[in-house]
């Protein structure tokens, strides 16, 4: 056999088995099955243990994502629902509470203060912004730092606006353990 022909031969045998050996699947980030909130197009798994609220008796707690001890760790809104009549900002990074589609002050919500019982804020500066992904769709992305009345409350906030879908996802109390969570969470979305 020439070396030509003996190359030749290595080469077919090293792609037949890399044809024949599976690439390893990346997990799924929640199983198809498990707890989900459904928000408009987007349904969103959630983990083990998290609820979604999708209406609560006084409004406060509308959209949230709670997980443990914790109220509202994360809201989802589709502001498709919203009264027309009600006077409503749309999300923005363009400014400094543009994840806040109200037309007052925010407050400050965080695990230790829920809707309803949190400070006011104060201030908030963009501190990063751009593009990220829930599921196969692309949203505008940002992530503020908020001051508020009881610093105790300060904290960081990141939203992600689909402005097509009209669906709105904002992330209280920001800190790098749930924000991995929230990533996972985003990643495994899907639309309907």
């Amino acid at each position: 056999m020439s070396f030509r022909h003996l190359v030749l031969a290595v080469a077919v045998t090293l792609a037949a088995a890399a044809c024949s050996t599976p690439a390893a699947e990346p997990p799924a980030p929640s199983p198809a099955n498990g707890p989900s909130a459904k928000v408009g197009s987007l349904r969103l798994p959630l983990p083990v243990g998290a609820t979604y609220t999708e209406h609560s008796p006084e409004g406060l707690l509308d959209g949230c994502i709670a997980e443990g001890t914790v109220t509202c760790e994360a809201r989802v809104l589709d502001l498709r629902q919203t009264d027309p009549d009600a006077p409503i900002n749309l999300p923005s990074t363009k400014r400094p509470f543009g994840w806040y589609t109200g037309t007052d002050l925010p407050t400050c919500i965080t695990p230790a203060s829920p809707p309803g019982k949190a400070a006011g804020a104060t201030g908030s500066t963009l501190l990063d912004s751009g593009f990220a992904k829930i599921g196969p769709k692309t949203a505008e992305y940002g992530r503020w730092k908020v001051t508020c009345e009881n610093s105790a409350q300060n904290n960081q906030v990141r939203s992600w606006w689909l402005p097509t879908s009209r669906i709105l996802v904002v992330q209280y109390g920001s800190f790098p353990g749930w924000d991995a969570k929230m990533d996972t969470l985003l990643a495994g979305a899907t639309f309907s």
